[in-house]
């Protein structure tokens, strides 16, 4: 599979744009006003308030990709591959599979009971900025992987 830069460029502004859309709820507002509807946040408050020390390593994690495929290093790949993996697990999977309780049965859990519960709490808007960034992410890995065999040769 070939990637291109411009491949990135266009996820890469698909995604920032669909942390826009609502994809968190604002527990604040939720005590106040107990209408999940009214108390919906964008993905940028979900990043500061409830992840931020996850937030600002893969900010740094994808600070060191770009500069590194700017620079032609061989780390890259390694940066890139950390950023995938932290994305992956920790903004998608850690947070989708600590909402399934402890202790439950496996058909219990993944019953479509447990499922409407996640939609009705996170919405369309977070599983589509994360369905996006898992995309980014990969491309990004598997870009500075070619990136790298070409330098080889």
């Amino acid at each position: 599979m070939r990637v291109k830069i411009w491949h990135m460029i266009l996820v890469f502004i698909a995604w920032v744009g669909l942390m826009f859309l609502p994809a968190t709820v604002n527990q604040i507002k939720l005590n106040s006003t107990f209408d999940i509807a009214k108390s919906r946040e964008n993905y940028f408050y979900y990043l500061m308030t409830q992840k931020p020390v996850t937030s600002i390593i893969l900010i740094l994690l994808f600070c060191g990709v770009v500069i590194g495929i700017l620079r032609k290093w061989r780390m890259t790949k390694y940066f890139a591959f950390s950023f995938m993996v932290l994305y992956i697990y920790d903004m998608f999977l850690n947070l989708v599979l600590s909402r399934i309780f402890v202790g439950v049965s496996l058909k219990v859990a993944l019953s479509k009971e447990t499922f409407e519960g996640l939609w009705r709490t996170f919405g369309l808007g977070f599983f589509l900025v994360s369905l996006v960034g898992i995309v980014f992410s990969i491309l990004l890995f598997v870009y500075t992987i070619s990136d790298g065999k070409k330098q080889k040769r």
